[in-house]
């Protein structure tokens, strides 16, 4: 039976690859890209019988690849209360008008409430609304949850409680004050993570909840933070039929190693669903104030975040390197890159071939100049997240304004020749639309705005790269999966000061529309 071939013709395609920039059309064949050319030459290799699609003269760009996300958080996120932007009354109110119409076993859920509007979290406000119910409200970033009394003693937490991992904040008499930064293990928390993702029903419906916000954006590739291995059924479900409509690098999750073995359990293939890097955590956040730093945190002189034990990472990532396996290292704060970048330079001398497993740092918010040669000669891939600088007040209130213009140094690490890919780390951020995220890091005051070429590189072939799938995706070009996403205006030609009025009006993944705007 011959192969349905499919002529998309009539736009701008911007290919990232540098033998043909631009070309009129393409053929798609069996999920690949068969040709990328003129039109009609395009016409010729398609033929008569060929299905033609009229793009109505849009701009068309390779499909976004988010580096960092969490598929069923970000579809639980969309089924609970959203705390941004609200006061602690405000918070309080809106979760009793929801949870008053569940029964009282119902944990108290609502995420990304933060200190910019709500300076005064306590124990004793959900204490008050809530009695003797279980609440945990996980702060904006997710590294920090404020929690009720009743989730203090199922935890065990008094004032004389020393946290095997984290902080317990303290008011001045030493009383716990409902927040918990950065501690595990929790319990409490992880029944409810654990319902959420070993009930299918649950599961399903967080996917694909997941799945539809992702494919209205242009995304056609994702790596997820999968960490337990029941998601992967339902992605292999919504695969075989034919309603996965993003293609899914599955991350381990380092700091639970029991799970690690389970993950085997997945249906893997080449193109849908592929086993990604094992997950560690270096440090914290800047909102949690928890990044570990070179300098202290403004008005905190002994604070300068979360710390790690070096013969810990040494041990991992001797663990990696023995197995061949990429790593990926949650690390924001500049010296926890810095020590990170000292142990696996001490680990090279060991296995100087592991160099080539393309070990990745996320994120990398504050970073020492220094420290860019060194990344590249180590071999490092930085994963960023532009979302995370959709605030540069809120930055310069918590690291000092002095610091803002060279944190997030994208263009830095592109002109040290470092790979650097884009992503959302939705929900741990606000947004995942790449367009959006374009247009912060081509808008942004200092020295390291990027140009919209560089940008759109970023979220596609530098994605792909750091996912080992360079040569699949990542650019228009024959042999390459047919995964791009239709724009209403050209990307690389309007002003840079409109590009977040730029919208994806079709997106399609392997030949196929999976989205398009009616």
């Amino acid at each position: 039976m011959r192969t349905p071939l499919t002529l998309w013709h009539n736009a701008v395609f911007y290919t990232l690859d540098p033998v043909q920039p631009r070309v009129q059309a393409l053929v798609s064949a069996d999920e690949k890209i068969l040709f990328a050319g003129s039109f009609e030459e395009a016409r010729k290799v398609a033929g008569p019988w060929a299905q033609s699609v009229n793009l109505k003269g849009k701009a068309v760009v390779p499909g976004f690849n988010d580096n960092h996300l969490h598929l069923v958080f970000f579809g639980d996120h969309s089924l609970v209360p959203d705390l941004s932007g609200l006061n602690e009354n405000q918070i309080v109110d809106t979760l009793v008008a929801f949870y008053s119409k569940l029964p009282s076993s119902h944990p108290v859920v609502g995420y990304a409430w933060d200190y910019t509007h709500c300076p005064h979290p306590r124990k004793e406000l959900l204490d008050e609304a809530f009695g003797d119910r279980l609440v945990f409200l996980p702060q904006f970033g997710g590294h920090a949850v404020w929690v009720s009394s009743r989730v203090l003693r199922e935890l065990g937490v008094t004032k004389f409680t020393a946290p095997p991992q984290g902080q317990i904040l303290r008011d001045d008499e030493g009383e716990p004050t409902g927040i918990l930064q950065e501690f595990h293990p929790n319990p409490v928390q992880d029944r409810y993570f654990h319902e959420i993702f070993f009930n299918p029903r649950m599961r399903e419906a967080r996917v694909r909840r997941s799945l539809d916000a992702l494919r209205r954006l242009g995304i056609t590739s994702v790596q997820d933070n999968t960490w337990y291995y029941p998601e992967l059924f339902t992605l292999a479900k919504l695969r075989r039929r034919k309603e996965l409509t993003a293609r899914v690098s599955a991350w381990s999750f380092g700091r639970l190693p029991k799970t690690i073995p389970w993950m085997a359990l997945g249906s893997y293939d080449k193109r849908w669903l592929r086993r990604g890097p094992w997950k560690y955590f270096l440090d914290g956040t800047f909102t949690t104030r928890t990044a570990w730093m070179e300098e202290a945190y403004p008005g905190t002189p002994h604070n300068y975040g979360l710390s790690f034990d070096k013969s810990w990472l040494k041990e991992v990532l001797t663990n990696l390197a023995k197995r061949r396996v990429q790593g990926a290292f949650h690390s924001i704060g500049d010296r926890s890159t810095r020590t990170f970048l000292d142990v696996w330079e001490d680990v090279l001398q060991a296995y100087p071939e592991a160099v080539h497993l393309r070990m990745r740092l996320e994120h990398v918010q504050a970073l020492r100049r220094e420290d860019l040669p060194r990344l590249k000669a180590l071999g490092v891939c930085v994963a960023a997240q532009p979302p995370a600088m959709v605030n540069p007040d809120k930055d310069a209130s918590i690291v000092g304004a002095a610091r803002v213009p060279t944190l997030y140094p994208h263009r830095s690490l592109l002109e040290a020749g470092v790979p650097l890919s884009f992503g959302s780390d939705i929900p741990g951020e606000s947004f995942c639309d790449p367009l959006l995220g374009i247009h912060l890091v081509c808008n942004r005051s200092g020295p390291e705005s990027l140009t919209p070429e560089q940008a759109l590189a970023c979220y596609t072939q530098g994605s792909a790269y750091v996912e080992f799938q360079e040569s699949q995706k990542g650019s228009l070009e024959a042999g390459k999966l047919a995964d791009f996403a239709v724009l209403s205006a050209d990307l690389l030609t309007l002003p840079v000061d409109e590009i977040r009025n730029i919208q994806v009006v079709r997106t399609v993944v392997g030949g196929r529309t999976v989205w398009e705007k009616v």
